[in-house]
């Protein structure tokens, strides 16, 4: 094999979550007496974290809100969330298949995401148990993607070098994190963004099916 890990992102790469954060927005959206937002509206706030989330989603309404409500909107989002985390939430076809491909190879996997590192945690766990040799979400004191600071934790707790390395994402956030931190990037199409957006952001190489991800990497 090319590299000796693999690193994913987790929404939109790993597994479809759009469905369960639209849910999750809106129940806290209605907390707060404001209307539903659309399952294409919500796909443009992910990537950046939940406080970055919840701030598109008060922009998008084109009003002014104070700082309180983005505290509400984010507490009352969080609460929900971790408690349906698993709602509306599916694999990718062929996701799981070829990480344990990958595995039996002798990669290593990697989930680097910028959801909150309780959740990341319980979703890789129950979709792919014992699969990941290293998993971190967003969390305190460690800076969220695109710094290069979550994949250097990573490969220096792997024991890792950058060009042994590869991070797959859907979205232009890990194109410049895998460039900021020196590895290369695999972008797919399967989640939250379309090929040509893609191209546009500075993709090299790009997948289109799970299955196509061993190949690329040999």
């Amino acid at each position: 094999m090319r590299y000796r890990l693999a690193c994913f992102d987790l929404d939109g790469t790993l597994i479809n979550t759009l469905g369960g954060l639209t849910r999750s927005l809106n129940a806290a959206r209605r907390m707060n007496n404001l209307h539903p937002q659309t399952e294409e509206q919500v796909k443009t706030f992910i990537n950046n974290g939940v406080v970055k989330m919840m701030e598109k989603s008060l922009a998008a309404d084109r009003k002014h809100y104070d700082s309180d409500m983005k505290q509400r909107l984010l507490k009352d989002y969080v609460a929900y969330y971790n408690s349906h985390y698993l709602d509306d939430t599916r694999l990718y076809d062929g996701i799981g298949e070829v990480l344990i491909r990958l595995k039996a190879d002798g990669m290593l996997l990697a989930c680097i995401t910028n959801k909150d590192d309780e959740p990341a945690q319980r979703l890789i766990e129950h979709f792919f148990p014992g699969v990941f040799d290293y998993v971190c979400g967003s969390k305190a004191g460690i800076a969220r993607k695109p710094s290069a600071e979550p994949v250097e934790r990573c490969l220096a707790s792997l024991g890792i070098q950058n060009s042994e390395a590869v991070y797959v994402g859907d979205s232009e956030v890990d194109i410049l994190t895998a460039a900021n931190s020196g590895v290369d990037c695999i972008s797919c199409t399967w989640g939250y963004q379309t090929r040509r957006f893609l191209v546009e952001k500075g993709a090299l190489f790009i997948c289109t099916e799970p299955i196509d991800l061993r190949n690329i990497m040999r």
